[in-house]
């Protein structure tokens, strides 16, 4: 079977089978990058900031397009309202955030029934180490960070003092004695109200935004993918490819076996009522046809006709006949 799958026939049936194959395989790859390109991962309006009033509704839950905006905020720390909050992951490291009560003025308006000014909760920073976190910025602050939707509170009577399970401002409300926004910002940038916010020409975070003052440093939080699904007809068709792929390699593989067999075995190959014979100088199987008047090799090959001279009168070789 090997010599039969040597032949430049068989080469050339090869060759076209394994093009079709890689073509297929490529179609399959095309396919999987489809399926992956379907998922919303990030949208880049949100990075671009915009005040946190016209971004968050207060008083209403955040929404699934207010989630992740980046805002802009001005407001004044609270003294001595700073919590941490333990468990939290940075360059693989575990710390604390230390999250702050920032009164934002002329607010009132915006939630009449919370009857005052409104506050928001601001993720300042990250820290290894708790006793380092620096006291709350003096003064009107510039702000600019990542509206995020609130954590679920946690029971946390067996935390420190001074420390809280989450971010939720359900809790945090009750600790500050104010009225927050239903989300938390993720600060990325601070400076004093005096000087512009750290932002780019285009509205994102200027590369070089930094926090006021040592001691945190600033979180690293992306969008969160709004659409994590895969989608499933470009899969089906990715796997689809791939079996096509199979086929057209086992066609030639198909197309090398009945060759062979066809030359080994013709009687078992071929569906023929009649006699076969087998012509020992050639190497090959005939037949008789006697409607057509005609020998023929079992590939089809017409040979002499009956009664006409041969190179090799396979009349005088029929040893080999299997059928009655």
């Amino acid at each position: 079977m090997l010599t039969t799958a040597l032949r430049p026939r068989s080469i050339l049936a090869l060759i076209v089978s394994l093009g079709l194959a890689v073509g297929f395989v490529l179609l399959s790859q095309w396919q999987l990058e489809s399926s992956e390109q379907s998922r919303t991962v990030a949208d880049p309006a949100k990075d671009v900031a915009v005040p946190l009033t016209e971004a968050a509704e207060a008083g209403a839950p955040v929404t699934a397009a207010q989630a992740d905006q980046l805002v802009t905020v001005t407001g004044d720390y609270r003294d001595g309202s700073t919590v941490l909050v333990p468990g939290r992951l940075q360059d693989g490291t575990e710390g604390w955030w230390a999250v702050t009560a920032l009164d934002v003025p002329d607010t009132g308006q915006l939630w009449p029934d919370a009857g005052g000014e409104l506050t928001l909760a601001v993720a300042r920073g990250w820290t290894a180490d708790p006793a380092a976190v620096p006291e709350e910025p003096a003064g009107a602050v510039d702000v600019v960070g990542r509206y995020l939707p609130a954590e679920g509170p946690v029971p946390g009577a067996d935390l420190p003092a001074g420390q809280v399970g989450t971010v939720s401002p359900a809790q945090l409300t009750n600790r500050w004695d104010a009225p927050l926004w239903s989300g938390y910002l993720a600060a990325f940038a601070e400076n004093p109200a005096s000087a512009p916010f750290q932002l780019a020409g285009d509205g994102t975070l200027a590369p070089d935004a930094a926090l006021l003052g040592p001691g945190l440093s600033r979180l690293d939080i992306d969008q969160q993918p709004t659409d994590e699904s895969v989608n499933l007809l470009n899969l089906f068709y990715a796997v689809e490819w791939v079996v096509f792929a199979g086929f057209a390699l086992y066609i030639w593989w198909r197309f090398v076996r009945d060759e062979w067999q066809r030359e080994q075995n013709p009687e078992e190959y071929f569906y023929f009522e009649g006699e076969y014979y087998y012509d020992e100088a050639a190497g090959r199987y005939y037949y008789y046809d006697p409607e057509a008047g005609e020998y023929y090799w079992f590939d089809d090959q017409p040979g002499a006709r009956a009664g006409e001279p041969s190179t090799h009168d396979r009349t005088q070789d029929r040893t080999g006949a299997h059928h009655d």
